[in-house]
Parts: structure tokens; C-alpha cells; sequence
């Protein structure tokens, strides 16, 4: 009976007679150079096609086809396929799919060892992406599909590579013979084998390096690992790929879901089919569990909605005999391997207020150090029970959340859950405070400093660390709303949505405005604290003078003054009355008040000189000589203007200063000073865009347009309408609409032949 190796000796002795490099060959039949020779060396399967073409190519009259068809119908090679059948209704994970391509064929190029690693957390996918893309590749490999479930992380002994390797002997035709001897024995045995028929090996479910090692197939083949813990040392022992798999994005879980319960169930309540895949954690195991429940439990999407939202009745959906699908046998695995003080902070993770977590946050949660918090996230985030978020921290899934808050009721005392409580509040409402300041310096005075409290380290930001606290803003500000909302008594439950005022009014994140100052309010009223009531008042009028309401903002703004009036002498607080007088100076500005707002932005100013806040008493003058040029009042507007640019730069803050050129800029064009105006304003553009205020630069931007375009610069004018347009179309601002008008116009201008040049 012929050997395999007859094809590959009759290739090579065709080469030499025809005097032909495998390179030539390859090129002549159109195939790259790596894959012909392992068609020849039988690394690859040789298919009839690729056979042919071959044999034309090398004038072999049909010898290679002779020898290849033998091969094919009358070898005595086993061709085993282990693998399970992949899911019908498999989902998504298009680009994942792409990278276990890729890391094949750049290996194919230099003949070398294939090992894919892929991680992930439970029920994410990993085992059906693996076989997924076997199934669609396993003709490649000659030497079939190997597949076995190591338990690594299951109950009862992780499987011993000594019995698979047995048992992937005898799937490979191994006599009897080859199935004694020791573990490295077997494993060279198992290596030659597949040395001249390559494979796909799947090891599913690993439990660490010392489980893979004597199962690696060697070149040729592929080998795929699972494992929901991290495999750091086989990576590096064997140079994997590695592939961190994630929850389904949110489209592909969706499509999922009507995959199993239909379009039209999904299509008729979208909002609650949502909530499903979200509290299902987009997970494709706890999409299909949930809908099986919906479909043949006879329930609503929107009852399975609400079932999952409720943290007790969240993990009952998960709960079977079928080990493979209880969320408590496959998560009390990975629980209980965790050392102690991760698996503390995992329970306290489950019951925090936030849905993500930092190191520093954690310490306070844990009563811990920040670096015993941040290898105790450490460990968690290597066994997949927290995944990485934005910035370093971490966030839990919503059936990982309910999981550890379960465990959290079974394993931790009430008392020091209260406690874990109140120091995690504690820690945000002081690195608030404190990067709020940083953002405006003082600008509260002591209205909203939170009481001092004991074990707890909270961030500290200082005067220079303005980019630090935005960006620390940009990542916890709905963490801090979580945290308000969780206080059942005390102050901090207005306080927290009140300190977040500078950061609001700089970003315009309206949407997260709006939704702290009424939460604010309602922790007022809920407490019966006039003072927290007057001061999201002032927050609410705001924010709806922001988003256009201006009439509804003019009365509540007037509702804080007039709360803020009826406090007693010890509860007045003159910024906060200096603050609402200038937020209701802007909204009347906007109606064109002009006296109204003149009067009120000159009571701001005093309000802050006398609290001695020079950044009030600057960014009142600078918009109370907008209002005094509209008045008429040209001299004393200019004065007022610069004497607002003076007061900022004393205050050195950013936000401040940008305002005070800008609204200088603003005076000297009305006035036809074009070029000292855009003096002024590129002064402000500078300082708006290292300070990050989005909508701001593009107010400067279409302002120093303007000039450029009283100058008749008008190609330049037309660069910065550009770019405001950009922001605010990014910012789904509709003046966007507004400056496209204005660039069309230029554009008919620049278009004009006889148009004079820029």
C-alpha cells in the first residue's frame, strides 16, 4: 500500500526533471509558495483540483492524480472529527473569526506551530467560536478535528493529559503498542502522527499550562485553547495569539435574541427586548436561556424584562439541574478558587452603588490599600469576573453584579456592608469635591464640603490638575449619580449632584445635567433640606435655560433666589445666591433683557466680590460688558471687559480667562477693532481647546470666523466656520445648520471669478 510520502518523492523527483524551483511551480499554478509545499509534503489536504493543476504544471501525464486518488480511496489513515456540532444559530463574532484566519495564515507563511488562545468570561462564546471556525476551515487539515473538554474550571478533577492524550491516540489509529509508555512518550507519538497529517486540535476548558504542554500537536497543526482564566504562561511558553472575547455587542445580541424568540415578539416591545440582552449581560448562553423562558414559559419580553431587572429574582431565570447552564455551578467554580481578600471585593463589588470600580474606589469599598485593591482587581479581572472599563477601571456584567451580591448577603455581615457603604459615598463625595474645585476654583466656598471622615484616601487634585479632574469627571460622573441615588439619609444625596455643576456647564452634558439636578432635588425634598432645595434650583434652571427652556428656567431660578431668601442667617450662602443671580442674568441675556440681565450680573458681581471669588466677580464683568455695549454704554463696556480679563487672570482659571478674551474679542469687532479682536480671540481658542470645552471653542471659532470675515479673509473664514460646524455636528448641536448656511454663502463668494483673493 502506497505511503503518503510516495506523493511528495514523485514531486520532487518531477521538479528535478523538469528543472523547475517550487517557487516557479507555485507561481506557474497560481498558489503561493508555502502552500504547495504542504500540499507535496501532505500538510495540506490535497484536494483533486489542486492535484491537477499541480500534475499540468509538472507535465505528469496523471501521475500525481494517480497517486493522490489512491491515497485518497485506499489509505488505511484514520481521519477523526471530534468536533460537536457548531450552533445553528450562531451570532456575530465576524472579526473574531478574521483573527483566527490571520493568525493561521501568517504562521503558514514560515511552516511554524499554531497555538490560538482564546479568554473570556463565562458563557461568552469561546468555545462556539472555536468551533465555528473549525467547521468552516476542518477540510484544510488532513488530519481531521481533535476536541476535548479539559474541566479546568468545572466541578470534580481537571482532566488528566495523560488519559486524552490516550484517547486522542486511538482517534489518530494508534495501535495498541503506541498507548504505553510515559506522558512525553505518548506525546512524541502523538506529535509524529500528525506531523504528516496536520489537525486541528481543540482544548476546551483549560485549567493551566502543565494540562496544554504534553497535548501541543507541533507544526503543521492548529491548536485552539479555552479558558476562562488567564494562560499566562502558555503564552509564554508557546507564543499564542491571544483573543479576549467580550459579550456581544449590543446589535449582535439583539439579533440573537430574534433568532430564538422572532422578529416580530422583538419588534413589537424593542424596548424591553433590550433590557433582556442587557441584563443578560449580552451573553449568547444567557440570551438563549432567557429566551427559551420567554418563548415556551409563555412570558412577555417585557415580563422577562422586569424579572431580570430585580437583583433576588435575576439569577432564579439561570438556575438548573444542567450544570452547564446554572449560573451558580459555573460561577462557584471560579468564586471559590479566588483568594480571600479578591473574593471580599468581590462581594463588595456587588453591592456597590457604582458599576464601575477603580483601584482607589475599591480601597475605600475594602477598607484596604490602593495597591492591595488594585492586585485584588488584578486577580478578578485574570479569572474574568470583572472586565476592563474606560481609564484602567473595571466593571462587572449584570449577572456577575447579582452573582456577587448574593454571595455578598450569604457572606458578609450587614453591619459591614452599611459600612463598606458609607465609606464608599464618603470617598466620592471628597474626590468630588475636590476635583470640582479643581475645575473652578472655590467656587462653592464651604456650601458643599462634606463632612470629614475617617479610613478613607480620596484623590486629591490641586489648581493645575484641570485636565486630571475633567477627565476623572468624564469617566465617574454617572458613577457619582449612582452614589447620590444610593444615600437613604444626609446631605450628600443633593450635595454629589450639586458638585458636578462646573463640571456640566464646561462639557454641556445636558442629558447627565438635567438628570442630576432633578435627583438632586428630589434627595432635597426627601429630606426636607431647604438648602439643598435652593441649590438645585439653581442647577435645574440652568441646565433648562442650556437646552432652550428659558422661560421655565427664568422661573425657577427665581423660585432658588426667593428659597434662598427665606433661609435662615446661618443657612445663607452668598455664592450660591451670587451664582443663581448670574445663571438668571444669562437667561434673560438670551431673551435680550438687556436691562434685566445688566442688573442682574452686576448684583453676581458683588454677590462674588464680596464672598471674595475672584473668578465670579470676572466671568460677571466679562458678560456684563456684553450687555453694557448693548445698552449703548460703550466706555464703560470696554473698562468693564478688561477689568474682567485682569480678575480672571488673577484667578488663573481656564474656563474664566478663554470667557474673558472671547467677550473681549466680541466688543472690539462690534466696535470694527477687527485685528486687535482677533487677537483676543485666538487667545480664547487656545485656551477653549487645552481646556476641552467643546461647544465654547466653536462659539470662538464662528466669532473669530466673523472677523476674518469683516477683514476679507474669507477662505480663512470659511476654514473656522469648518471646524465649529464640525463640533457641533459632532455635539448634535442644530447651529451646525446655521454655519453650513454661512459657508454656503462663501463658498458662492470664493466661487465668483472675479472675487478678490484672501
Amino acid at each position: 500500500m502506497r505511503d503518503e510520502s510516495v506523493f511528495a518523492l514523485a514531486a520532487r523527483r518531477l521538479c528535478r526533471e523538469k528543472g523547475l524551483t517550487l517557487k516557479e511551480i507555485a507561481s506557474e499554478a497560481g498558489y503561493s509558495e508555502s502552500y504547495v509545499s504542504k500540499v507535496f509534503n501532505g500538510h495540506r489536504d490535497r484536494r483533486p483540483a489542486v492535484v491537477s493543476r499541480l500534475d499540468d504544471v509538472l507535465g505528469a501525464d496523471g501521475e500525481l492524480v494517480r497517486i493522490a486518488s489512491e491515497q485518497r480511496l485506499g489509505g488505511d489513515h484514520v481521519r477523526p472529527m471530534q468536533l460537536p456540532p457548531p450552533a445553528s444559530d450562531f451570532t456575530g463574532r465576524r472579526g473574531y473569526l478574521r483573527q483566527l484566519d490571520d493568525a493561521v495564515a501568517a504562521r503558514d507563511e514560515d511552516g511554524t506551530a499554531v497555538t490560538v488562545l482564546i479568554e473570556g468570561g463565562f458563557w461568552a462564546g469561546k468555545t462556539e467560536l472555536a468551533i465555528q471556525w473549525a467547521s468552516q476551515v476542518q477540510e484544510r487539515y488532513p488530519g481531521g478535528c481533535l476536541f476535548v473538554d479539559l474541566h479546568g474550571l468545572a466541578a470534580g478533577r481537571p482532566a488528566e493529559p495523560g488519559a486524552v492524550l490516550g484517547g486522542f491516540l486511538r482517534a489518530l489509529g494508534a495501535p495498541g503498542s503506541e498507548l504505553t509508555g510515559t506522558v512525553d512518550e505518548r506525546a512524541a507519538r502523538y506529535r509524529s502522527r500528525l506531523s504528516s497529517r496536520p489537525a486541528i486540535v481543540i482544548l476546551d476548558n483549560v485549567s493551566d499550562y502543565a494540562q496544554v504542554r504534553p497535548l501541543l500537536p507541533g507544526a503543521g497543526s492548529v491548536l485552539i485553547v479555552t479558558s476562562r482564566e488567564h494562560q499566562g504562561d502558555l503564552l509564554t511558553h508557546t507564543g499564542a495569539v491571544q483573543i479576549e472575547l467580550p459579550a456581544l455587542t449590543i446589535d449582535e445580541a439583539m439579533t440573537l435574541l430574534r433568532r430564538r424568540v422572532g422578529e416580530a415578539r422583538v419588534n413589537a416591545d424593542l424596548r424591553a427586548a433590550e433590557k433582556v440582552v442587557r441584563c443578560a449581560g449580552r451573553l449568547p448562553m444567557a440570551i438563549r436561556i432567557a429566551a427559551e423562558y420567554a418563548k415556551h414559559g409563555g412570558h412577555s419580553l417585557h415580563h422577562v424584562a422586569e424579572q431580570l431587572s430585580t437583583m433576588p429574582e435575576r439569577l432564579a431565570l439561570f438556575s438548573s439541574r444542567d450544570a452547564a447552564v446554572n449560573i451558580h455551578a459555573v460561577l462557584d467554580v471560579s468564586y471559590l478558587a479566588l483568594p480571600s481578600q479578591p473574593a471580599r471585593i468581590f462581594r463588595l463589588l456587588g453591592t456597590s452603588p457604582t458599576t464601575v470600580i477603580s483601584a482607589e474606589s475599591a480601597a475605600a469599598l475594602g477598607e484596604i490599600s490602593v495597591a492591595d485593591a488594585g492586585r485584588a482587581l488584578d486577580v478578578l479581572h485574570r479569572a474574568h469576573l470583572v472586565e476592563l472599563a474606560e481609564h484602567g477601571r473595571m466593571r462587572m456584567n449584570h449577572l456577575l453584579r447579582a452573582y456577587a451580591h448574593e454571595r455578598a448577603g450569604a457572606d458578609e455581615p450587614p453591619r459591614e456592608l452599611a459600612r463598606a457603604h458609607t465609606r464608599l459615598m464618603h470617598w466620592y463625595a471628597e474626590t468630588t469635591h475636590a476635583a470640582s474645585n479643581a475645575l473652578a476654583p472655590n467656587w462653592a466656598g464651604v456650601g458643599l464640603t462634606p463632612g470629614p471622615v475617617d479610613d478613607i484616601v480620596p484623590l486629591s487634585f490641586g489648581p493645575k490638575d484641570y485636565d486630571a479632574a475633567l477627565i476623572w469627571f468624564e469617566t465617574e460622573a454617572d458613577a457619582i449619580l449612582g452614589v447620590a441615588r444610593s444615600v437613604a439619609a444626609g446631605d450628600l444625596g443633593w450635595k454629589l449632584p450639586a458638585m458636578l455643576l462646573p463640571y456640566f456647564y464646561i462639557t454641556k452634558n445636558w442629558r447627565s445635567w438635567l438628570t442630576a439636578a432633578v435627583d438632586g432635588r428630589a434627595a432635597a425634598l426627601r429630606i426636607n433640606s431647604r438648602a439643598g432645595h435652593a441649590r438645585s434650583m439653581l442647577s435645574l434652571g440652568w441646565v433648562r435655560h442650556e437646552v432652550g427652556h428659558t422661560e421655565d428656567a427664568i422661573l425657577l431660578l427665581q423660585t432658588g433666589l426667593r428659597l434662598q431668601g427665606e433661609l435662615g442667617a446661618d443657612d445663607r450662602d452668598g455664592l450660591l445666591e451670587a451664582w443663581t443671580a448670574f445663571a438668571l442674568a444669562s437667561a434673560h441675556a438670551s431673551l435680550r433683557h438687556a436691562d434685566d440681565a445688566r442688573e442682574l450680573y452686576a448684583r453676581a458681581e458683588q454677590l462674588f466680590s464680596e464672598a471674595g471669588l475672584d473668578l465670579g466677580v470676572a466671568v460677571s464683568k466679562a458678560m456684563l460688558a456684553g450687555e453694557q455695549q448693548q445698552l449703548g454704554e460703550d466706555e464703560k463696556a470696554a473698562e468693564t471687559a478688561y477689568d474682567a480679563l485682569e480678575l480672571a487672570e488673577r484667578s488663573g482659571t481656564k474656563s474664566a480667562i478663554s470667557l474673558a478674551h472671547h467677550q473681549l474679542g466680541l466688543l472690539l469687532m462690534q466696535h470694527g477693532s477687527y485685528r486687535p479682536a482677533l487677537t483676543h480671540l485666538d487667545k480664547a481658542l487656545e485656551l477653549r481647546r487645552t481646556s476641552r470645552e467643546r461647544w465654547a471653542e466653536a462659539d470662538t471659532l464662528t466669532l473669530r470666523a466673523d472677523v476674518l470675515s469683516k477683514l476679507g479673509h474669507d477662505r480663512n473664514a470659511r476654514e473656522a466656520y469648518r471646524e465649529a460646524a464640525e463640533i457641533l455636528e459632532t455635539l448634535h448641536d442644530p447651529r451646525a445648520f446655521d454655519i453650513q448656511a454661512q459657508i454656503a454663502s462663501l463658498n458662492a463668494v470664493l466661487n465668483t471669478p472675479d472675487a478678490p483673493p484672501s
